[in-house]
């Protein structure tokens, strides 16, 4: 009756017309999205580390000024300028405490390094499944897919600008092989 049509897909691979991509075309596009979202949660990590570090520098830090001033204040009582500041000292690091323990940023690194290794993961299984790109099946996609929900619901959520950040450093990877 009427004509088949099909159409090349954006990499090469036969789309009937009017049909949706290959298993291939998808798994291609669910590597790069892997491979997005491992990069930011890896970001993420490092991010949330450094803030520990510096939240626990800080902290450690003021604590010290603290002391060293109070220590000062009691020994010379005429100057005021030293009680402010230890006032002012002595709120900024129990706010800075009360801080670390509400943000609680080693269980927000941890946790993003954990999806980060669950993301790489799956990204290898993957490209793995397009090594032997004959053998693709709509099975290795419904695999992929239940994996990568599992994945999504154990994975903390990205800062804002975090994906932008992984999207950049993506695109200026040389493209693969």
């Amino acid at each position: 009756m009427g004509a088949h049509w099909a159409r090349l897909s954006s990499r090469g691979h036969v789309v009937e017309d009017g049909g949706s991509p290959d298993h291939v075309e998808i798994l291609e596009r669910w590597a790069w999205g892997l491979q997005m979202l491992h990069v930011a949660h890896n970001i993420a990590s490092e991010r949330f580390n450094h803030w520990n570090r510096l939240t626990g520098i800080t902290t450690a830090m003021l604590s010290a000024v603290v002391g060293t001033t109070l220590f000062a204040s009691l020994s010379a009582s005429s100057l005021n300028g030293v009680r402010v500041v230890a006032g002012a000292s002595s709120l900024l690091t129990a706010a800075l405490s009360a801080g670390q323990l509400v943000w609680n940023y080693p269980e927000l690194a941890s946790r993003h390094r954990a999806a980060a290794v669950r993301y790489a993961t799956l990204r290898r299984q993957v490209e793995l499944r397009l090594a032997n790109r004959d053998r693709v099946t709509e099975a290795d996609v419904d695999v992929t897919s239940s994996e990568w929900e599992e994945a999504e619901q154990s994975a903390p959520q990205l800062p804002i600008g975090v994906r932008r950040r992984a999207r950049k450093e993506i695109s200026s990877l040389p493209p693969r092989a």
